[in-house]
């Protein structure tokens, strides 16, 4: 038992390392540094919410436009976070893995830690935004707000793994990686709810998993909303999918180039 708390204290004190070094170099020489990742979030929601106004829009369900924004950009924000963060790490601090006792899961597996604790204090500063701005807007659901979140932060998890493995081994893989990830800003609920769709789309767009996350985080935000699309299942399934082939394409380069990298 005392072996096994040392060791499970030394690989936490690795990753907890390795967050720091993150936290560190990502914007290394600007004056604002690591705020920027709260500060972009929050410009990006008032920007959403000025085009919401200028176009007179608003929610399709009973609830404030910047709750109903910042519930489908949060997620978002925790999904692409996540990948470009495991991304960023793999090739960056790819050679703390000839270190002994570091390997390249422990890099990934601290970016995507880094990216939920990020994400928490994002929607907390959000939360506290819309409260003294807009008035209160209670988390109907704790439990089911938590669920998506953490089924975003799985299924981001499983695709920034893929991803940076598939990185490592092809650098075209790597540039085309974010083009592709691209059109999630525009299919995932961050301006509609699934009601809203076109019947002639929803056959297509039902297996977008985060478009399921962002509904089951809704409906745990607001009273009146329950999501009658949201299914778990889609959202873990792929990222099985994702995760499985991370791991075969892992093992199949394993050997090629710095075989040690790979992990």
């Amino acid at each position: 038992m005392t072996h096994l708390a040392n060791g499970a204290w030394n690989w936490a004190s690795t990753i907890h390392t390795i967050m720091l070094r993150e936290v560190r170099c990502r914007f290394a020489g600007d004056p604002l540094g690591y705020a920027w990742t709260f500060l972009v979030p929050l410009l990006w929601i008032g920007t959403l919410m000025f085009f919401f106004t200028l176009l007179g829009r608003s929610p399709a369900i009973p609830v404030d436009t910047p709750a109903f924004i910042a519930t489908g950009f949060v997620p978002y924000v925790l999904f692409r976070y996540t990948i470009t963060s495991m991304s960023r790490v793999a090739s960056t601090h790819r050679h703390l893995v000839h270190f002994g006792g570091v390997r390249m899961s422990d890099l990934l597996f601290a970016a995507a830690l880094l990216e939920v604790l990020n994400t928490i204090i994002i929607f907390a500063l959000i939360w506290v935004l819309i409260t003294a701005i807009f008035g209160p807007t209670p988390i109907h659901s704790p439990l089911e707000f938590i669920n998506g979140l953490l089924l975003t932060a799985i299924f981001g998890t499983a695709v920034g793994r893929f991803a940076a493995i598939l990185g490592m081994v092809s650098e075209t893989a790597k540039r085309i990686v974010p083009v592709l990830l691209r059109p999630m800003f525009w299919i995932s609920g961050i301006f509609f709810t699934a009601p809203e769709l076109p019947s002639t789309l929803l056959p297509y767009l039902q297996w977008n998993p985060l478009l399921h996350t962002i509904e089951i985080t809704r409906s745990g935000v607001f009273l009146d909303y329950t999501s009658a699309f949201a299914n778990m299942g889609v959202p873990l399934g792929m990222s099985s999918v994702f995760l499985t082939a991370s791991y075969v394409l892992q093992s199949a380069y394993r050997r090629s180039r710095d075989g040690l990298e790979l992990t």
